[in-house]
């Protein structure tokens, strides 16, 4: 609708008021016989102005009454005419104020366009839709809500109701879309056409269609791609609906399945009995459960777990089943391969020729094999310190407590006071209910110690022989000492004098007795020291003072550098000193054979530290020489007995071997990096000693 203009008739109305016209007629009458009465005097003469207007002529009389009667009949006339417009022009604009509430207080969108298919009018519901202003909205058109359908169609057929045409229009607005059904009825006018459309608001509607159909898709997927196979089945027994992974179980496609009897598809024993599922459930039963054996379309059995559930209908009442079945072929197949398993493990515990048992960590023992009851009789539900130790109270440490807080496996040796020596291990296992335990492995050693003592002495005196070839400097570390205080004198005496004269016969016979004699004596002799807890900074001292006037006399370049307050070790002195005199003379050797002469390069650098490793912690000795390294595929080598890498007659090849067995015994690690023709570098470390990991010292 366009802006309202007041009518003619209500301008002259508003000059005149209703009830005034008769007296304009009888005014105007008035003014006419003046008027009159002047025009004659004016052009007729004869008579004065006064006598006209008093008494004039009785033609002049009967001429202006007839015009006097016209003037105020025309009045009376107007008058009614004027009465009568005002009342209904009252009653349209009444008229036109209640349509246009109706117009605006309608709930459903009202648009009005003109032959243009330009905006003339929207209600408030229109413009809510639209979400602009009123001013907004006249500057759209019908194609801009019509999805640019053209507006001439909707005048190109008569001016009648039934022509009315119904469009869904999708409006884009603020990001989101709105859903309108439009109403379009063409009004056709004798000089202006209009589009007359009444719309109704479907977002909700077109969301909720659009939220049902993903709902029902994402259901779909969800039961066409579930894990077990699954059927739908009225009460009458027919399948309604089956998913892909119980086509594939059964054998059969969509197609052959549905509509048919669910006991003609994928039967089993239950089926047209009282166990039925469907029977089941129409009789009250919530849920239904049960191990199955099915047959597939090709007669191959599937072993199954049938589970099935009601199916509720629209009103709330049970229409039929969803049955699901889960394959558990490879199910039954693992538990008959456990229970085989399971035979032939208690068949190789049983004639096992080692004690196994089972121990809880309240340290009662569950379960013993065979050997372990002949050897120590029935000991079910006893503590393990008591079968075992011969304790009333839990070993410390407890072996079977460290195995399973660290999940390591734990050893250890005791000799019984009847002499036999035992060997046991603790594992930690978990038992069916996911609860720590350890297996305890009890093995008796006794014969394979007493066999093991007598190889190792054969193996000594075969060694005795094969040592008395060579030269083993490792073994020669006593007499070390001995030449490196010959060296000592000789450097600090002149030639020609006697004592330099002797210190020289000192330093060539130390040479070939620890070339010779030492290595053999060494190797034969087992020492009986004891470990003792020592400074690793002390034994490395006494190590330089033998080692250090040799290595000045080669021109090598010696830095040390210990870190102060190291934590102590346990460790037979003696025998670390050893293998620092043996490393250092390694690294001697490769210096002189790559630097023959005085070079800013020919280094040792010796340092000590506190090394933290993934079991533990340890003092960490590092010996770094910048000489010939070791080739990178002999590295793994070197380590191997009469493994060496010097020149026939120079070494016998157990220096490092005896060096890696001494670090090994003390606990400790022996590593080595190198790279060929540039340095290596090997680690001694020798773990912290303290009061949990050495008790009673």
């Amino acid at each position: 609708m366009g802006r309202y203009t007041m009518p003619i008739s209500q301008r002259i109305s508003a000059l005149f008021p209703a009830g005034k016209f008769i007296w304009v007629g009888i005014g105007t009458a008035a003014l006419y016989w003046i008027l009159e009465s002047f025009l004659h005097v004016l052009f007729f003469g004869g008579s004065r102005f006064v006598d006209e207007l008093i008494t004039p002529d009785v033609h002049e009389i009967w001429k202006r009454i007839l015009v006097i009667s016209l003037l105020i009949a025309f009045g009376i006339f107007a008058q009614q005419y004027f009465i009568l417009r005002k009342r209904s022009e009252n009653a349209l604009k009444e008229s036109e104020e209640k349509y246009r509430t109706i117009f605006e207080q309608a709930l459903n969108p009202i648009f009005l366009f003109d032959d243009g298919g330009r905006f003339v009018d929207s209600n408030r519901s229109a413009l809510l839709f639209l979400e602009c202003t009123r001013e907004e909205s006249l500057k759209k058109t019908l194609t801009d809500i019509t999805a640019g359908k053209s507006t001439k169609e909707y005048f190109d057929t008569p001016l009648l109701i039934d022509e009315r045409r119904i469009v869904e229009i999708e409006y884009p607005v603020k990001g989101s879309t709105k859903t309108m059904l439009l109403n379009l009825v063409p009004l056709n006018g004798k000089t202006r056409n209009f589009i007359y459309g009444i719309g109704q608001d479907i977002s909700e509607r077109k969301q909720m269609e659009r939220t049902l159909q993903e709902a029902h898709a994402e259901l779909d997927q969800i039961f066409q791609t579930a894990s077990v196979g699954m059927r739908v089945i009225d009460k009458d027994y027919n399948v309604v609906k089956i998913n892909k992974t119980f086509a594939m179980m059964a054998g059969v496609t969509e197609a052959d399945a549905v509509a048919r009897k669910c006991y003609e598809i994928f039967s089993g024993p239950m089926c047209q009995t009282a166990g039925c599922p469907i029977n089941q459930i129409m009789s009250g039963q919530s849920h239904f459960e049960t191990y199955v054996d099915k047959k597939r379309s090709d007669g191959q059995i599937i072993p199954s777990i049938l589970t099935a559930t009601p199916f509720i209908g629209p009103d709330g009442a049970i229409v039929g089943i969803v049955e699901s079945f889960r394959d558990i072929t490879q199910l039954k197949d693992a538990h008959e391969i456990i229970h085989s398993e399971r035979d032939k493990l208690q068949c190789i515990l049983s004639h096992l020729l080692e004690g196994v048992s089972i121990v809880a960590p309240d340290y009662t023992i569950e379960y013993q094999n065979e050997i372990l009851i002949e050897d120590l009789g029935d000991c079910r539900g006893k503590p393990c310190y008591t079968v075992f130790m011969g304790k009333n109270s839990p070993c410390s440490p407890c072996l079977m407590q460290k195995a399973i807080d660290t999940g390591r496996s734990q050893h250890i040796e005791y000799e019984t006071s009847d002499g036999r020596i035992f060997e046991q291990a603790y594992t930690r296992i978990f038992d069916i209910d996911g609860k720590d335990k350890a297996v305890a492995l009890l093995r008796d050693i006794t014969a394979k110690k007493t066999s093991l003592a007598s190889a190792m002495h054969a193996d000594r005196l075969v060694a005795v022989g094969e040592l008395a070839a060579g030269v083993a400097h490792e073994i020669n570390n006593p007499i070390n000492s001995i030449i490196n205080y010959a060296q000592i004198v000789s450097n600090k005496t002149d030639k020609g004098d006697i004592v330099h004269d002797v210190a020289g016969r000192v330093i060539k016979e130390g040479n070939r007795i620890a070339r010779i004699v030492e290595s053999l004596l060494t190797f034969s002799r087992r020492r009986h020291e004891g470990k003792t807890v020592t400074c690793v900074s002390d034994i490395l001292s006494e190590t330089l003072t033998l080692t250090t006037a040799q290595m000045r006399q080669d021109n090598i370049i010696l830095t040390v550098k210990m870190t102060d307050n190291l934590p102590n070790v346990m460790v037979q002195a003696h025998e670390i000193e050893q293998v620092f005199v043996n490393i250092i003379s390694n690294a001697r050797y490769a210096l002189m054979q790559k630097y023959p002469h005085r070079h800013n390069d020919k280094l040792l650098e010796i340092t000590t530290a506190l090394a933290t490793v993934k079991d533990g912690c340890y003092v960490r000795i590092s010996f770094l020489d910048h000489g010939t390294g070791i080739p990178a595929a002999i590295i793994d080598k070197v380590k191997n007995p009469f493994f060496s890498t010097k020149k026939e007659g120079k070494s016998t090849g157990l220096g490092l071997s005896i060096s890696h067995g001494i670090v090994d015994n003390h606990g400790g690690n022996l590593t080595i990096l190198s790279q060929e023709g540039l340095f290596t570098r090997i680690d001694v470390d020798l773990p912290v000693w303290n009061e949990n990991r050495h008790p009673g010292v």
